[in-house]
């Protein structure tokens, strides 16, 4: 920083190369500045989730802790750290900027492009109404949109009371503050209670994307038309989109048709040149300058930019994934939420005893705008569902967060509102998800969850009996009467046979499809095959779906989709070398007759957390084969230590395997 007593600007060791020094020098040092703020930022990042961690029954998320250690160090605490220094606002504006990029990334497009059929009625299929009758059923998506329409316009009412109040001169941007959702507070309260999947789970996390996006879009309207007013530059917003399009296009195309692109990328991300991260990061920059020129927030673009690379991306990109989240939550975002604390002014909202008395009515109001909205649950949910989704949507922080700076920047709110804003992400993002926690359904852990299979013709028939004889549960679902009617007379006991239709209101398929863990799809009907893998992913939240697919030109269709695909033509060579190269792993995996088994299982059992393996006492000849995180494959050993979340590959008998998925289950 330039020096007070000389006016020179003081001199740093490495730019000493040249006595005679340019303008831009100059810039360049005073950014730079000194390290020390930044050291102590980035050791507060580094040091709160360990604590965090040693004070579990506190249940903050680390975003909280690292905006409560902001305060310590900011304006409102000891003032070691101000918004003043510009290398720390440089970074924690491209950490604003990463945040919203990486929320794009969390969208799942196959959940909007759909429109969803009829459901039954219940509580993740299983609670039929009390009257026996079957009701027409809201899809995800309806029940999201109505939700935000109705969050809108309940939060619009509170955007008025404080434009009365002249703490805010926009009611419409106050309107979309209140109606965001924190998505990525609710994916993982989702997960980690085992609700994601099912109508459920689908319906809550489908509500808060919308909400995510649509704000989004909102917002930068607002902005422009605040700035530039109701002009037809607003218009050009449009542009954005349109680029979205165009760039989505061409990397479809790009990929599908030059096989040799594919596969340099594929070399180029394995070495140093990390060329997908570079891609990312290109993208990503490329939309948000696009933004800047256009006149629209930065925020969009970077939103846009997430949300083309989740429409591009594939199971083959989960590692260079990965590699973005780590580098954004491992850097550049911690600082943005520390910076956020820094800038926190606890005298502007101590001073102010109107914003005082106004406190306790925006954090009551910002339960009441999502848990008003949330009654439309009770369309297909039981009313412990309804109550438990109005909390958790109640949970607001990165969005809410950004968006409140926003709107301070500009002068549309005050700093003691702005404060009041961060005071209540805080309240809502702690208390919210524990209150879900408390009141939430639970999920039925020692049901074995049944593996659906649709298709009743031949070889449909056979994958049932094959699973059947690896003592799975199984249900064959066909909708022609006649191919249910034989395989009733051909198939073995075990198997529950079942005449139904995916897109009608069949109250026990829904309920069996809720349970799945897999679906596998065997019809000869390519179409079909993708609209029943597209409904058992987007309204039931299936995770693994296998499916047959003859046509190989159409492999990319099911790749969007993240289901596996076996094609014949192409995979029954692979399954001749594994057996040509290793006989005995195929007739481990294949063999049910010699009462040895390969199992996979998921480890959510808390108590085997941090466990490492030589500790565990497995059932029987158990044994841990490998272990997948983040996407990646662990080859274990005596001191490799299990997290919570690791998908385990096991080996042994069938019973002991059933044992040990029990104890980690």
């Amino acid at each position: 920083m330039a020096s007070t007593g000389s006016g020179n600007v003081r001199q740093r060791p490495f730019l000493q190369f040249s006595h005679k020094r340019n303008h831009s020098e100059l810039q360049m040092e005073e950014i730079a500045g000194s390290f020390t703020p930044l050291l102590i930022v980035i050791s507060l990042a580094f040091v709160v989730p360990l604590v965090l961690t040693r004070l579990k029954r506190l249940r903050l998320p680390i975003v909280v802790g690292e905006i409560l250690a902001g305060i310590v160090i900011g304006r409102s605490g000891f003032g070691w750290v101000t918004h003043e220094d510009q290398l720390l606002t440089l970074l924690a504006e491209f950490g604003f900027v990463f945040l919203m990029f990486l929320a794009g990334m969390e969208i799942d497009f196959a959940n909007l492009n759909i429109e969803m059929p009829g459901t039954t009625s219940g509580a993740n299929g299983r609670t039929a109404p009390a009257d026996g009758r079957s009701r027409r059923s809201f899809g995800p998506l309806s029940i999201g949109l109505a939700s935000f329409l109705l969050t809108l316009s309940l939060s619009t009412i509170v955007g008025f009371v404080l434009l009365r109040m002249g703490l805010v001169s926009s009611p419409w941007m106050m309107a979309l503050i209140m109606s965001t959702t924190s998505l990525g507070v609710v994916m993982p309260v989702l997960k980690e209670q085992e609700l994601i999947r099912g109508r459920f789970g689908q319906t809550i996390l489908i509500a808060a994307l919308v909400a995510d996006f649509a704000t989004m879009i909102l917002i930068t309207v607002v902005i422009a038309t605040i700035s530039h007013g109701l002009t037809f530059d607003i218009l050009l917003i449009s542009l954005l989109f349109v680029a979205f399009f165009l760039l989505y296009r061409l990397g479809i195309v790009s990929l599908n048709r030059f096989e040799s692109l594919r596969r340099t990328l594929e070399d180029l991300s394995r070495t140093t040149a990390r060329i997908k991260i570079r891609g990312a990061f290109t993208i990503m920059l490329l939309f948000v300058v696009m933004a800047e020129v256009l006149g629209a927030e930065i925020i969009l673009g970077a939103f846009i930019a997430g949300a083309m690379l989740s429409l591009l991306s594939t199971r083959e990109d989960l590692e260079a994934m990965h590699q973005l989240e780590a580098v954004g939550f491992g850097f550049f975002i911690p600082i943005f939420f520390i910076m956020v604390g820094v800038d926190f002014n606890l005298g502007a909202l101590i001073s102010s005893t109107e914003a005082l008395l106004l406190l306790p009515f925006l954090v009551l109001a910002a339960f009441l705008v999502k848990l008003l909205p949330a009654l439309l649950f009770r369309l297909q949910f039981t009313w412990r569902e309804t109550m438990s989704a109005g909390f958790l949507l109640s949970s607001r922080l990165s969005l809410i967060v950004a968006a409140s700076a926003i709107g301070l920047n500009l002068g549309i709110i005050s700093e003691s509102v702005n404060t009041m804003i961060i005071l209540v992400a805080i309240v809502t993002v702690t208390v919210a998800p524990l209150i879900f926690n408390r009141i939430a359904p639970r999920t039925a852990d020692d049901t074995l969850p049944p593996i659906v299979v649709f298709g009743a013709e031949r070889l449909g028939l056979q994958v049932a009996e094959q699973l059947l004889g690896h003592n799975e549960k199984v249900v064959l679902v066909d909708p022609d009467a006649d191919l249910i009617a034989r395989a009733r007379q051909r198939s073995s006991a075990g198997i529950e046979v079942m005449h139904a239709n995916i897109d009608e209101e069949e109250e026990k398929l829904a309920g069996y499809l809720d349970l799945a863990d897999t679906v596998v799809v065997t019809l000869s009907d390519t179409d079909r095959n993708r609209h029943i893998c597209h409904v058992a992913r987007t309204r039931y939240g299936v995770d693994h779906i296998v499916t047959l697919v003859r046509e190989t030109n159409r492999l990319v269709e099911f790749e969007t989709l993240n289901v596996t695909v076996f094609n014949p033509s192409l995979d029954q060579a692979a399954l001749l070398s594994l057996l040509a190269r290793n006989p005995d792993i195929y007739e481990l995996l294949t063999r049910t007759d010699d009462n040895k088994e390969v199992s996979e299982v998921w480890l959510h059992n808390p108590a085997y957390d941090d466990r490492s393996l030589r500790e565990l006492d497995l059932p029987g000849d158990v044994l841990i084969l490998s272990i997948r995180r983040d996407g990646e494959f662990i080859v274990p050993r005596g001191n490799t230590q299990l997290e919570y979340g690791d998908h385990l590959t096991l080996v042994g008998t069938f019973d002991h395997l059933h044992e040990a998925r029990a104890l980690f289950h």
